[in-house]
Order: C-alpha cells, then structure tokens, then sequence
C-alpha cells in the first residue's frame, strides 16, 4: 500500500538534483514555505501539478527559487522522486549495482526503487544512474511499482496514441495500464506519447501528480487549469487504487465531483462532435514549425447542439486555443490547434477540442504573394516571409502584438513555412464531454 509521504524538513528531494553529470547530490530544503513559489513556473504547463506537488512537500526547487521545469530528469533522481512519493513495501531483496557505490548520493534511493519494484537495473548488472531517462521508462517503473496492470489487450489501449508503435514491446502493459489510469500526460500534443524522449521535470511532475490522484491521495487539478487538455483520458472510467478525496489538505480546492445534477444532459455536447470554425482575421494564417501562438479566438460556425437538439453552444461563440507545434521524436510534422475555452452568453467555460495536425502548404519563392495578402501571422513569421519571396508583405495585423506568437528556434537554413486555411484546417473535434451547465 502506497501513500503520500508526510513532510520532513530533511526529506524534500529536488526532482533535478544537480547541475554536473558526475557530482549530483540532494537539495534539502529547510523550510517548507521555499519549495512553493518558483519564479519559472506561473506561465508553464505543468504549474498546477508542480505547484501542489511543492506544497506537499513531494518535490522541491533550486536555491535561486526556480524549478526548471524543461531539465532533464536521470534514473537516480527519477529514483529519489519515488522514494519521496511513496512508501511501498518491500517485494524484493535489495541487491547492489556495479555503477552504484555506497558512497553515492542516491544510493539509498536506488536500493528501495529496487526492493519495492518500481526499478531495475540492465543485465549487465549496471544500473545506469546518471542516465536521463525516457519517458516510457517512468511510466513502466510507475506501472511496476504500484501494481498496475492493464483491463485489456495493451495494443488496444496504445491505438489512442498516433506513435504507438516507437512503444518498445516490453513497455507496451505498463504504458497501457498507466494510461487506463490517466497517468500518461502528454504536452504539446496529447495524442502524441514521444516515448523514448527523455523525461522532463514537469514531465515527471505531471506523472506523479496523476498518478497520486489514482490513488486518492491528491485532488484532480481543477477542469479551469489549461492541464487537463494534455492528460490523456481514454474512454471509460479509470481503474482506481484509492477514493478521490472531496477535499485537499493544502493546495488549491478541487472542483466537486460532478453529480447527476451537475452533468445535466441538457447541456451537454458530447465527445468525438465536429465544430466547424472560421477565423474573422483574415483568410490565412502562417506560422513557422515549432512556433506556439497562444490565445487564438475562433468562432463557431454552426450551434452546437445536445442529444435532443436543444442548442448548447449557439452559433458565433467564441473558442479560444493554442496553435502549437507537433512532433515525434524530435522531427516537427505540423501544427495543431488545441482548445482551451468557449464563451456562452458572456460565460467562459473551458472547453476540450482539438483539429487534425495541419502541415500547410509550402511557401517557396514561386509563392504569388497576392495569395498571402493580409494573412495572419507572428512578427518572427512576418520576416521570414519577406526572405523567402524577397520582398515584405502587406499583413495587417500583426498575431504577436495580439496572441503572444513565439518565434521558433533560429535555424542554420530558412524553415519551411505552414499556410494555414482556417476554415478547412482548422475544424475541430470535441475531446471530452462538454457541460455548459448555467
């Protein structure tokens, strides 16, 4: 049995516990109140579970107050954040490592990782500790170590994520049954696991989060938090360990569960509905792989309606997203835009919709520069528009003085452009049950 440890002021592990390779030790923190507010989290995607992990005392930042959400995560900080987590029994005699002295900082986490199952070392006898770990490594070990095993055939469960098959085959039960379990948390895209890519610390946060609300140890983050667009809920209800708590200790207050009154079917626009949208800015946007345009508004083009064909969500409300870019082990396939809230009668509510992930067409210097007149794009974008067809364009309306673009990486080579048509590219599904309750 599992639980959530309580507070020791020697006991808070830093989820990225160094900065070198070769000499990584602990970060102790000696007051509860230093591990709660980061000054590099508030805009980032994982805040609500970095946040309410910090207040529990579970993970811990750096000295100058940040918690560098996007470092890499290693199998021995990976083992210390478990030890941390949970206390499970032991199911197994501890063993050494070759590569694990005594002497070394982690020494006592990896040993329980070991004797309580969720770690292993490799057959060479190695443990690897200074290895950054894959994200299917975490959720396998998550998988091992609490006891999770799948409700049905794995490759059925995988078939919700678009690159299932970079699964290795000895991951495929425990990524299954962590995902049954809405452990797998997938940013920028959810349908996207990028298994094999190394774990960040908000990575690793988001996963410990969830999986603490399996078990009824924590509270799911509330449905406003901007989050839950990249857990990856699959259809049907998760097996639990625990009973969700109605209430935190500390942290923020979860929303109720939702009762028969609260899901009123009248109000509802079910999962898997198509939403046609248009862009009132202009007839094409363009933005450059690998950059984000946040606060996107779209409008609805047709009433969105329930079971019944009683109007839910009329007809000109206004949807609000991101553009984000998505990729698959580091190669960029397009750009998708995720959903975050729609506006009913003055009413915001957030709202789970997605489109395809849009490739575009490609801007060479053939491109008529008449077709991109007045299209919607980011400053970064503007200019690499003028390099490609040799001359500026006349674009209106900026989308970073608006929406916040962010221009992508500087490349050796100009990036290939993706024109966007918002009205056929842009069409979206709803991912979850939408309530929009008065």
């Amino acid at each position: 049995m599992s639980s959530v440890r309580p507070w020791s002021s020697t006991g808070a592990v830093l989820l990225a516990l160094g900065v070198t390779s070769s000499a990584i030790a602990p970060f102790i923190v000696s007051a509860p109140a230093a591990a709660a507010n980061f000054t590099d989290t508030s805009s980032h995607w994982a805040r609500p579970f970095i946040e309410t992990l910090a207040e529990r005392q579970i993970i811990a930042g750096f000295p100058d107050r940040t918690f560098k959400p996007d470092a890499p995560v290693t199998r021995a900080q990976f083992a210390a954040i478990v030890k941390n987590a949970f206390s499970n029994n032991t199911v197994r005699v501890s063993r050494g490592f070759a590569d694990v002295p005594s002497s070394y900082w982690a020494a006592p986490a990896i040993g329980k990782a070991y004797e309580t199952g969720f770690m292993s070392g490799y057959p060479d006898g190695a443990f690897k500790p200074e290895q950054q770990i894959p994200k299917v490594q975490v959720l396998v070990a998550l998988s091992s170590g609490l006891n999770f095993t799948p409700t049905r055939a794995a490759d059925t469960t995988l078939t919700s994520f678009r690159d299932s098959g970079e699964i290795p085959a000895y991951a495929k039960g425990g990524v299954a049954a962590a995902a049954e379990r809405n452990v797998v948390v997938n940013y920028p895209n959810v349908s996207f696991l990028n298994p094999n890519e190394t774990a960040t610390r908000a990575d690793v946060a988001a996963y410990i989060y969830q999986t603490l609300v399996n078990q009824g140890k924590l509270p799911p983050i509330a449905t406003s938090e901007g989050a839950n667009n990249y857990i990856a809920r699959l259809n049907g209800t998760a097996p639990t360990t625990g009973t969700t708590p109605t209430t935190p200790t500390t942290g923020s207050t979860p929303t109720p569960t939702p009762t028969s009154t609260a899901l009123n079917p009248r109000y509802l626009v079910p999962q898997g509905t198509p939403v046609n949208i248009r862009y009132l800015g202009s007839q094409k946007i363009v933005v450059t792989p690998g950059e984000t345009i946040n606060n996107l508004a779209l409008r609805v083009v047709d009433d969105l309606k329930n079971a019944q064909g009683q109007v839910v969500v009329p007809k000109d409300s206004e949807i609000v997203g991101q553009l984000i870019p998505v990729s698959s082990n580091g190669q960029i396939l397009g750009t998708q835009f995720i959903a975050q809230r729609v506006s009913i009668d003055n009413k915001s509510y957030p709202f789970s919709a997605r489109s395809q992930v849009v490739t575009g067409q490609p801007v060479t210097q053939n491109t008529n520069p008449g077709t991109l007149k007045d299209a919607a794009t980011s400053a970064a974008t503007s200019a690499v528009l003028a390099t490609i067809l040799g001359q500026k364009l006349d674009l209106g309306n900026i989308l970073s003085s608006v929406t916040g673009g962010q221009p992508a990486p500087q490349t050796p080579t100009t990036p290939n452009l993706i024109v966007i048509d918002p009205s056929a590219d842009l069409r979206l599904v709803v991912s979850n049950d939408f309530y929009a309750n008065p």
